[in-house]
């Protein structure tokens, strides 16, 4: 069977109930469809932007539209979302790419909450940098717009950078899929938690932001608790 994420639900629907007619049940559905529009925000056009999303935002929403019938008709199933590391922080030329990827990890944790009482697991696979193709020049969709004034700046140079670590990622693609594996399918022994953070450099890179965040918090917190209204 063959599924174009950026199809119509109509279309999407129609071929969920192919599969559930030809297996008779829908057990997991894994969200996997993207790739990464690269450019600086100001130079990427609107079409460039509603792609990206389009793709890896509202395709696998839709697909999970799809599918979830058939998941609360019996009252299980599993969907696992692929997110980033990058849904955890902005970085130069790939910024819309992150903002697509935090979109998911949000739809992501919203349906943790609204599909738990029919007993449907959510996990948003979060990875870091992976020796995949992913990084290939052939699998990047490079920006239709150049700003001269960008050059000499963060956005070049993290082009420069992205390119010298292709093939250099730390991550193991057959290690991380059997982790993944085995923790959709109870194999790990653990419940299925909401985020599952593969490779250490996704592990250090939101420890940090969480513990940055932490003291961005409290930093601040004498403004954050002055605007609530004072009761009489």
């Amino acid at each position: 069977m063959s599924l174009d994420v950026t199809s119509p639900l109509d279309e999407l629907k129609k071929i969920a109930e192919e599969a559930h007619g030809i297996y008779g049940r829908i057990d997991y559905l894994i969200n996997n469809a993207g790739f990464s529009q690269v450019g600086g925000l100001e130079e990427l056009t609107p079409e460039e932007t509603e792609f990206q999303f389009s793709t890896n935002v509202f395709g696998p929403l839709n697909v999970t539209r799809a599918i979830l019938p058939y998941m609360r008709a019996r009252r299980s199933g599993v969907v696992a979302n692929f997110s980033s590391v990058g849904a955890w922080r902005g970085a130069a030329r790939v910024g819309l790419y992150c903002a697509s990827k935090w979109a998911v990890s949000g739809l992501s944790e919203t349906l943790y909450y609204e599909l738990a009482d029919f007993d449907i697991k959510i996990c948003t696979v979060e990875p870091g940098y992976f020796r995949s193709s992913f990084l290939n020049p052939g699998n990047k969709k490079d920006k239709k717009n150049v700003i001269p004034d960008y050059e000499g700046t963060a956005v070049r140079k993290a082009e420069a950078f992205l390119e010298a670590y292709d093939n250099k990622q730390p991550g193991d693609i057959k290690k991380g899929a059997k982790v993944i594996l085995d923790v959709l399918t109870g194999a790990a022994g653990r419940e299925i938690p909401m985020r599952l953070v593969l490779g250490t450099d996704a592990y250090g890179a939101i420890k940090a932001k969480c513990e940055n965040t932490i003291e961005t918090l409290d930093e601040w917190k004498d403004l954050s608790v002055s605007t609530d209204l004072e009761e009489k």
